[in-house]
């Protein structure tokens, strides 16, 4: 048996989408229960939910006083039947395709059928969402976000096949191994999934992605929620480190470490000062002009690398903010 778990807060616009496609899923009915987390809505989500509830496919809706994800994937977890087998994480503001369990399912057993082994789960593809009309601002936050420098092989990497990875997204997880790992870290409002995964594969659980399905969701949409989104992953990216010292990706670091050395050398007045300015212009530039021919999308040229500047600014903003503060309030939706 699978639960989708559905964390939600005023997600009125987005979660009537959501659950039609989970109560569409080609996976028997019978076999498949629906945690839907409420962090207090004060829109109509709850109404939305309430007028999906069906007898077929149970949904249960769950208070969450916190109103925090990890806090609401715990409470879900608490909750669930003892013949829940497998968990799938979902958020309230994306859906998938009518095959989606019934093709993940398989897939996970197929992995473990090959390894021999039980695995912690296994994450899949998060594509935008198709039928909502992007603007020109979506499809520049679209590419920069999966771009090598952006996201690069994180949640909204391009990628093709099944392999292991160590921080796959919206995965079909083991409860065994959820419960093995004590859950979620409350602590982390973001980047819990990462905590998650890490303290899986520590504990000997395997984690893998792959393509045979993927997950449609909403992305930002403005300017100012892409910003905020940027500095708040930045931000609860130190306090992930911090747990895991042995996980530092030194790529993350590369535009602290440009601006620093481009302070020392123009302090210096040295003759080479224009040169990492001159390197990180020439390297977003090209990813641009890539993304640009690739999609066919000339705007491309100009908004991948304006987007990939401040992602690189507010992330790294976001990093040092994590070494001093212990919380940031931001809303980025």
């Amino acid at each position: 048996m699978v639960a989708s778990v559905v964390p939600t807060f005023n997600e009125e616009k987005w979660i009537g989408r959501c659950l039609d496609s989970l109560l569409a899923q080609t996976h028997p009915s019978s076999r498949h229960i629906i945690h839907v987390v409420d962090g207090g809505s004060t829109d109509d989500t709850l109404n939305i939910v309430r007028s999906k509830m069906k007898e077929d496919v149970k949904i249960v809706l769950i208070n969450n006083p916190e109103k925090r994800v990890p806090q609401a994937r715990n409470l879900s977890l608490a909750a669930m039947d003892e013949e829940v087998e497998l968990v799938f994480e979902v958020n309230g503001h994306g859906w998938v395709p009518v095959n989606h369990l019934e093709k993940r399912i398989s897939d996970l057993q197929e992995i473990e059928s090959e390894l021999a082994k039980k695995v912690g789960g296994v994450g899949c593809l998060v594509v935008a969402a198709e039928d909502e009309g992007r603007t020109m601002l979506g499809d520049w936050i679209e590419s920069t976000l999966s771009c090598p420098l952006g996201s690069g092989g994180g949640q909204f990497a391009r990628f093709k096949g099944r392999h292991p990875h160590n921080v796959p997204a919206f995965v079909l997880h083991r409860k065994e191994a959820l419960l093995e790992v004590g859950g979620w870290d409350e602590g982390l409002p973001t980047n819990q999934d990462s905590d998650l995964s890490m303290r899986l594969i520590k504990a000997g659980w395997p984690l893998w992605r792959s393509d045979v399905s993927s997950f449609q969701m909403v992305k930002r949409r403005s300017l100012s929620g892409f910003m905020k989104m940027c500095r708040r992953y930045g931000f609860w990216r130190t306090k992930t480190l911090k747990k895991h010292k042995n996980r530092v990706n030194p790529k993350e670091f590369l535009p602290i470490i440009g601006l620093l050395l481009t302070v020392a050398l123009f302090a210096t007045q040295s003759d080479y000062r224009y040169y990492p300015l001159l390197i990180y212009a020439v390297a977003v530039s090209l990813i641009g002009l890539y993304e640009a021919m690739k999609f066919r999308k000339p705007t491309l040229l100009i908004g991948v690398p304006l987007l990939l500047l401040i992602l690189h600014t507010q992330f790294s903003i976001g990093m040092v903010e994590g070494v001093f503060r212990k919380q940031l309030e931001l809303v980025d939706r």
